[in-house]
C-alpha cells in the first residue's frame, strides 16, 4: 500500500484549491489504482474531513504544521496570529534539530509525514509575489524534506518576486525537494534560472483532472429559457498590490463589471454569479451582491449562494454559453467543460493557464481593466463561441492525457529514498 500525504492544501471553501486537490487524488488513483492511502494537511481539517473523506482512498485530514486559522480579521488579530505562527515555527524548527524523535512521536501531523512514502505539495499559487504568507507554506515544504519520503511539488505557480527575503527562501527550499511540476510557462522559466533541468517539468494545472459533472439539470435551466445567452461569471475582492490606491482600483474593477452587465443585460443576456470562494473575509457571494445592487436592471441576474462541490460548480458552468472569470480556477472549470471563456487576470498565473487552453487573446489585466475592453472581449467570445468550443473539445482531452503521461513517468515507481 502506497502511503501518500498531500500538504499545503488550503480549504474546502476555496473551490479552486479543492479542485486542485481532488484532481491530484483522481490522478493518483488512476496511476496507483486501489493500492494507495492518502492523508491531507489543510488549514480547515475538521470541515475538509467531512467532504474529502467520502472518498475511501482518503484516510484522514490533519492540520498544516503552521495554521493561522481561525483568527480575527482585525489589525491586531492578524498581528497576534503572525506572532503565534513565528513562535510555533521556531519551536518546531528547534525541536526537529535537537529532539526529532520525540516531537514526531507527539505531533500527529509530523508523525503522518514520517510514515509516508511520498509527500505531494498541493499545487496552487501560494508561492512568490509580495506575499509574506508564502513563507508559511515554504516552512511546510521545508519540513516535508526532512523525512525519508520523496517530495514532489505538483502543479505550482510562483509569482515574480521583488522582495529579497521571499525570493531567497523560495529558491533555497525548492532546491531541497525531489521534483517540481510547474503549471505554466512563467513559473517554468523562473525555475530554469536556479534548478537543474532534471528537477522540474511543465504540466497543466491539476484541476483539469477534476471529473466532469454528469447531471443534465441544475439551477440555471429554469431561468435560461427566456434569455438569448447565459453568461457565467466569478468576481472577487482583490487587494491590488501593485496599485498606489487599492480602493480606487477595486472600485474601477467593480464599475467595469457593473457597466458590462448593464450593457449585455439589454441584449437579452442572463448573468449567473458562481460562488468559487466562500471563505470569511473573501467571500465571492458578498462581492456579487454588491455588484447586483448597483445594476440598472436586476432581472436576469442570479447569485448562487450554495456551498457546492467543485464538480457541481462545473455542472453549473457547463450550462453557460460563455464564461467571464476573475477566479482562475473557475476559468479552468469552464474551459474543461468546453465553455468559451474570458479571463480577468489578477496574477500572472491566469495568463499562463489561459495560454494552456489557447485563449491568450481573451485575457484582461485587472489593474488596467475598463468596460470598453471587457465588452469587446465578451462580444468577440460570443461571436466565436462555437469555434472556441470545438477547439476546447480537442485541447482538454489532450491536456488530461499529458498530465497522466507525465505523472506516470515521474511518480509511479517512486519509493522511499532513504533518510535525508
Amino acid at each position: 500500500m502506497k502511503k501518500v500525504v498531500i500538504t499545503n492544501a488550503y480549504t474546502w471553501y476555496n473551490k479552486g484549491d479543492a479542485g486542485i486537490l481532488l484532481g491530484i487524488v483522481n490522478s493518483l488513483k488512476e496511476i496507483y489504482g486501489k493500492k494507495i492511502e492518502i492523508n491531507i494537511l489543510s488549514f480547515t481539517p475538521i470541515e475538509d474531513k467531512k467532504r474529502y473523506c467520502k472518498d475511501t482512498t482518503i484516510k484522514n485530514v490533519y492540520s498544516s504544521i503552521l495554521n493561522p486559522y481561525p483568527y480575527k480579521y482585525t489589525f491586531w488579530g492578524k498581528k497576534i496570529a503572525i506572532v503565534k505562527l513565528i513562535i510555533k515555527m521556531m519551536y518546531i524548527y528547534i525541536m526537529l534539530k535537537v529532539n526529532r524523535k520525540n516531537i514526531v512521536k507527539n505531533n500527529e501531523t509530523l508523525k503522518i509525514l514520517h510514515e509516508s512514502d511520498v509527500i505531494i505539495v498541493c499545487g496552487g499559487g501560494f508561492l512568490g509575489g509580495k506575499k509574506y504568507d508564502s513563507l508559511m507554506h515554504l516552512f511546510q515544504i521545508y519540513v516535508n524534506t526532512l523525512f525519508k519520503s520523496k517530495v514532489v511539488v505538483m502543479g505550482t505557480s510562483i509569482e515574480p518576486m521583488n522582495k529579497g527575503i521571499i525570493k531567497k527562501y523560495t529558491e533555497k527550499i525548492l532546491k531541497k525537494v525531489d521534483y517540481i511540476f510547474a503549471r505554466e510557462k512563467i513559473t517554468y522559466n523562473y525555475l530554469e534560472s536556479f534548478l537543474d533541468n532534471n528537477k522540474f517539468e511543465l504540466i497543466p494545472d491539476m484541476a483539469f483532472m477534476l471529473e466532469d459533472y454528469k447531471e443534465t439539470e441544475n439551477k440555471i435551466d429554469s431561468f435560461s429559457g427566456n434569455y438569448k445567452y447565459v453568461i457565467g461569471i466569478t468576481v472577487r475582492k482583490w487587494n491590488f498590490p501593485n496599485s498606489s490606491n487599492s480602493e480606487k482600483s477595486m472600485l474601477n474593477y467593480t464599475n467595469t463589471i457593473v457597466e458590462t452587465i448593464d450593457y449585455f443585460n439589454k441584449k437579452e443576456c442572463i448573468f449567473v454569479f458562481i460562488p468559487q470562494v466562500i471563505v470569511e473575509n473573501g467571500n465571492d457571494i458578498e462581492v456579487a451582491h454588491k455588484i447586483k445592487e448597483r445594476l440598472q436592471n436586476k432581472d436576469g441576474i442570479i447569485v448562487i449562494e450554495d456551498d457546492l462541490t467543485p464538480v457541481e460548480l462545473k455542472g453549473l458552468i457547463s450550462k453557460c454559453d460563455i464564461f467571464v472569470g476573475t477566479r482562475m480556477h473557475s476559468n479552468i472549470f469552464a474551459t474543461s467543460m468546453k465553455v468559451p471563456t474570458v479571463a480577468i487576470a489578477y496574477e500572472k498565473k491566469t495568463n499562463g493557464i489561459m495560454g494552456t487552453v489557447k485563449l491568450d487573446e481573451y485575457v484582461l489585466e485587472i489593474d488596467q481593466i475598463n468596460s470598453n475592453e471587457l465588452i469587446n472581449k465578451v462580444e468577440k467570445c460570443l461571436k466565436n463561441r462555437e469555434t472556441i468550443k470545438n477547439n476546447l473539445s480537442i485541447i482538454i482531452p489532450e491536456i488530461r492525457k499529458e498530465i497522466i503521461d507525465k505523472l506516470k513517468e515521474k511518480t509511479k515507481n517512486i519509493d522511499k529514498s532513504g533518510e535525508k
